[in-house]
């Protein structure tokens, strides 16, 4: 997935924000959750595995980690 797909995903639930919409994707073995909580003012990424959720308050950040998390997954399945 690439940044600026990242980013699209991500201006589509701030623009959608009164609604519930969690996207959902794997990389590798692993499997995320995406959404964005209007109360909170910010994105949502929990690992589905593990339970551990990390909140992002833009955009851009949310964008970055995103992309780390993917690239990170998807590199240790190519090792």
């Amino acid at each position: 997935m690439t940044i600026i797909k990242i980013k699209e995903m991500l201006e589509t639930l701030l623009r959608y924000e009164d609604s519930e919409i969690t996207h959902t994707f794997c990389s590798g073995n692993h499997t995320f959750s995406l959404s964005y909580s209007k109360e909170l003012k910010n994105f949502q990424v929990k690992n589905v595995e593990t339970g551990y959720i990390e909140l992002f308050p833009d955009v851009e950040t949310t964008s970055i980690a995103l992309n780390r998390i993917i690239s990170t997954v998807e590199k240790e399945v190519t090792e």
